[in-house]
């Protein structure tokens, strides 16, 4: 039992201390951690993890983890895109784990932020630590991950959604002070457009939130895409920053079935995307096509994405508006390759320009 009046000598502490290290215990409460632990030999190959990395990866893999490096254990979607695997892509220079790692390497304690891009559209977002150690004249790297994708993804849509909030009420509170001023048809113009606005972020945080969490439900209809299309360029043109913005449709008449919802919010992003980067003299161009047994949705505009950037893209939380801003890109993907069975792909060169190309196939209505 405690008691308060004794103490152990110094040379007591020591000995205890280097006993328990010793032992095959202290292993056992590694493996008890609720976070993540693994240690890295001198090739990033993972030598030892504890019982959470090993939960968690084995959700993605059938394999056995050991060997394999961070990325490949996490079923990165760049992982195998390198010639020598994960470590040696162009995605991992903007890799948070990958950099501290590096550090570490170099004999620095480090740590950091990464996003593990899965290959369903969902993205993973771990806190890093990482340290160098020296064991038997070889040298090894240990690391210590945190999930925090809940709230990161949280953190994501409360600045989203308040921040717009913050941006009506300001509006509301100028439309309060020029109203005397101003057309009544001008005013009602204003204040429909605020209430679309707000609408339409109420709705994408919901639904941002659904899919993350395996709640969505996928409706099938049939669905003319030259008419939904249409629609969301109706839509966007009563958005006064897009009102000056030059967008051309490519009709088709494609018909296809899918879930109509889920796809107009996936459009709608990546047409807003595509204005929003472009000047009021560049024209964005939408048009649709078959390939194969996928139906695709193509949107070009004419500026270049820099290089860095899209290294990122599709990554939850990342932006070029700051940070904790933007889901549009990753929106995309979650909804188009979780639930509408599709893919997303984007190129962004001298010769194409920029073009985002959403890929669907015709879905099964369920009975």
């Amino acid at each position: 039992m405690f008691d308060p009046k004794l103490h152990d000598s110094s040379d007591e502490i020591s000995r205890q201390a280097q006993d328990i290290i010793e032992s095959s215990d202290f292993s056992f409460l590694l493996e008890d951690i609720p976070n993540m632990i693994l240690i890295m030999n001198s090739n990033r190959q993972v030598i030892y993890m504890n019982r959470k990395f090993s939960e968690t990866v084995k959700k993605n893999i059938n394999c056995e983890p050991v060997g394999k490096r961070p990325g490949e254990c996490l079923m990165c979607i760049h992982a195998d895109s390198g010639m020598f695997g994960c470590g040696s892509t162009d995605f991992c220079r903007v890799c948070g784990f990958a950099n501290a790692l590096e550090k570490s390497e170099k004999g620095k304690n480090a740590s950091g932020e990464c996003n593990i891009t899965l290959n369903h559209g969902e993205t993973l977002t771990f806190s890093v630590y990482t340290r160098p150690f020296r064991f038997r004249g070889s040298n090894y790297v240990f690391a210590y991950m945190q999930d925090i994708s809940d709230f990161k993804t949280r953190q994501m849509l409360e600045n989203i959604f308040l921040h717009d909030i913050n941006n009506s009420i300001t509006a509301l509170n100028g439309l309060n002070e020029l109203m005397d001023d101003l057309p009544p048809e001008e005013v009602r113009s204003i204040i429909n457009e605020l209430s679309m606005r707000l609408t339409d972020e109420i709705h994408s945080y919901r639904l941002i939130t659904d899919a993350e969490n395996h709640m969505l439900s996928v409706m099938v209809s049939d669905v003319n895409l030259d008419e939904l299309i249409e629609s969301i360029i109706r839509s966007l043109s009563n958005i006064g920053s897009l009102r000056r913005k030059k967008i051309e449709h490519r009709r088709a008449g494609l018909v296809i079935k899918t879930d109509e919802t889920l796809l107009r919010r996936v459009l709608i992003n990546t047409i807003k995307n595509a204005l929003e980067a472009s000047g009021d003299d560049q024209e964005t161009v939408v048009w649709t096509g078959n390939n194969g047994k996928l139906h695709d949705i193509h949107v070009r505009s004419l500026p270049l994405i820099p290089k860095d950037v899209q290294l990122q893209m599709f990554q939850r939380a990342f932006s070029t508006k700051g940070t904790g801003r933007g889901w549009g890109t990753y929106s995309i993907r979650l909804i188009t390759e979780m639930y509408l069975g599709g893919k997303v792909s984007f190129v962004s060169d001298n010769k194409n320009r920029t073009i985002f190309t959403v890929s669907i196939p015709s879905l099964q209505v369920r009975v």
